[in-house]
């Protein structure tokens, strides 16, 4: 379904996958499942046994990477940001 994404060379990937996160995380639906991904892969809680620390570390590694090198701090601003209209 995404050969195409394959033919990319892994920088092109990089920026691909990149712009496609950002489009979804601008959505209410791709804020859910973003949620709910991370959740399940124990990205906000502790790992209790391997397997869970296995899908925490990948998470924190592959999906930060695809968020950009500064997702740290955006991601640190938008939690502690009071809501809008506050």
């Amino acid at each position: 379904m995404l050969e195409w994404l394959g033919e990319l060379t892994e920088e092109q990937q990089t920026r691909v996958i990149r712009d496609a996160f950002a489009k979804v995380a601008a959505t209410e639906p791709g804020k859910v499942v973003f949620s709910a991904l991370l959740e399940q892969l124990y990205f906000f809680r502790p790992c209790l046994d391997d397997a869970a620390t296995a899908l925490s570390n990948f998470a924190k590694e592959k999906l930060l990477s695809y968020f950009g090198e500064d997702a740290d701090v955006r991601i640190v601003e938008a939690i502690i940001r009071p809501p809008k209209g506050k």
